[in-house]
């Protein structure tokens, strides 16, 4: 026993420093690598809340442009239905204009039938001596010659 005790101080006097110095040391070296595990999870956290701002920001921008296109687009397209609108207004305008013109000439050309019938009876009734009988025949003449469609019959 009294080996072992000398043992121990002599190790006591010669290791127990080293060992305590080395010991001292890695735990020295193990708390800076904790230090610096925290530092780097602290980093990769601002970097993370960095990242996510980052993306928030765009998905807001991204969602602003595609408001801002899709109201374009509504604003194009009305602009596309409202020209085309006004186009077929002018067209039907158009439409209704050369409907009133043509209606204008028949009725002139109308008028100018019936002056003409009324002067060819004028010219007839002048030629023939009338009387009721006369006169009825030559309606009924005239009344054909006004109708072919009526004659075929």
């Amino acid at each position: 026993m009294v080996g072992f005790i000398i043992l121990f101080f002599v190790l006591a006097k010669f290791l127990w420093k080293p060992i305590l110095g080395l010991m001292e040391a890695r735990e020295k070296e193990v708390s800076d690598m904790m230090d610096k595990a925290e530092e780097a999870k602290k980093k990769s956290e601002e970097i993370e809340a960095d990242y996510k701002t980052r993306i928030s920001q765009i998905d807001e921008e991204a969602q602003k442009y595609r408001n801002e296109e899709l109201k374009r687009g509504k604003d194009i397209a009305e602009g596309i239905v409202k020209e085309a609108r006004q186009e077929a207004d002018l067209e039907k305008q158009k439409a209704l204009n050369a409907i009133q013109e043509e209606a204008k000439k028949a009725r002139v050309e109308l008028r100018d039938f019936a002056v003409g019938l009324s002067v060819d009876i004028a010219t007839k009734v002048m030629e023939e001596k009338i009387d009721r009988s006369s006169h009825e025949n030559l309606a009924k003449k005239f009344l054909e010659e006004l109708d072919p469609a009526r004659n075929s019959e």
